[in-house]
């Protein structure tokens, strides 16, 4: 009987440890695909980088990590980790997106590169990673929440101040003030288009829907592990596993979303739907491979799916 209770004790204890630890097992293995796609991707295609990519990166020495800032990834909640990390504290709830991106703006700004650092980019010793999403999903989430939801910091932000600006250059009938005075709205098939126009012409593109290989430079500098929204109930374990094991007695799970609760949510599509509804909202196939075609770098390289001729 005392054997066979033995028993039973250490098979609880295999089973605590598989739920516990093969999520995030799985999650490095999965990445670790990820990652090898991304080099072969890289050996096969000319991909260039931004001239001043290293201006996105962001090296913290005391946790021996250097992250890209990727606008619409979980990048105000990953500041929220980092300002916790280094000041010790434990409260998230004070740090709302005014105080990570305005008040605490110089806080951030000395960590961010200000020149390219290959000696850096070669530490092996030096985590390294991104967090990569959907390049679809990534601008149907930046329309909604900072065209759509209404935020009390938006002209803080310059949001609303895009937002006149584009209608000025997409809606050439129009002027400020009679976009003001009958309080005209960017629809999104006008963002859409807008974002296609400025592909077409080579203009410079908002860091908030720019293409992740070119922005983080994934050709030029070998990222140890990328990480995926849509896999966050995994890789968030294990992004988190990491920056707690560098930490100093500070032990954190990764930020609710809820911190910047949205007013309007967004309908829930797959990729299939997804793609549908984002070429039936631009009305012309060729403007829409336009559109496929600059994303086709991210979509390859992190595993996503293309849509269907």
């Amino acid at each position: 009987m005392f054997r066979y209770r033995q028993f039973i004790h250490l098979l609880g204890l295999i089973l605590i440890s598989y739920l516990v630890y093969f999520p995030i097992f799985h999650s490095s293995l999965k990445q670790n695909e990820v990652k090898s796609k991304s080099i072969d991707y890289c050996l096969k295609k000319n991909v260039k980088s931004n001239e001043k990519f290293y201006s996105n990166l962001v090296y913290i020495p005391r946790l021996n990590i250097l992250y890209c800032n990727i606008p619409k990834v979980a990048s105000t909640n990953l500041r929220r980790l980092i300002y916790i990390y280094l000041n010790q504290s434990n409260s998230l709830l004070n740090l709302d997106r005014k105080k990570i991106w305005i008040d605490h703006k110089n806080f951030f700004n000395q960590y961010y590169l200000t020149e390219n650092s290959q000696i850096l980019f070669k530490n092996k010793n030096l985590f390294k990673f991104i967090l990569v999403r959907h390049p679809f999903r990534r601008i149907y989430s930046v329309y909604y929440d900072k065209f759509v939801n209404n935020h009390i910091d938006d002209t803080l932000f310059g949001w609303k101040q895009l937002e006149e600006d584009i209608l000025l250059q997409m809606k050439r009938n129009e002027t400020l003030l009679t976009i003001r005075r009958h309080d005209i709205r960017l629809d999104f098939r006008t963002f859409l288009l807008y974002i296609i126009d400025s592909i077409r012409k080579k203009r410079l593109i908002n860091s908030h829907w720019e293409q992740i290989v070119q922005r983080c430079a994934l050709c030029l500098i070998g990222y140890d592990w990328i990480g995926k929204i849509e896999n966050f109930d995994q890789d968030g374990k294990f992004l988190m596993k990491k920056l707690n094991d560098k930490s100093d007695k500070i032990y954190l799970e990764f930020p609710s979303k809820e911190l910047d609760k949205q007013e309007r949510r967004q309908n829930l599509l797959n990729d299939s739907d997804l793609f549908e509804f984002f070429r039936k909202t631009i009305q012309n196939n060729n403007e829409f491979e336009i559109l496929v075609d600059y994303y086709k770098p991210d979509f390859e390289m992190f595993d996503y799916s293309l849509p269907n001729s």
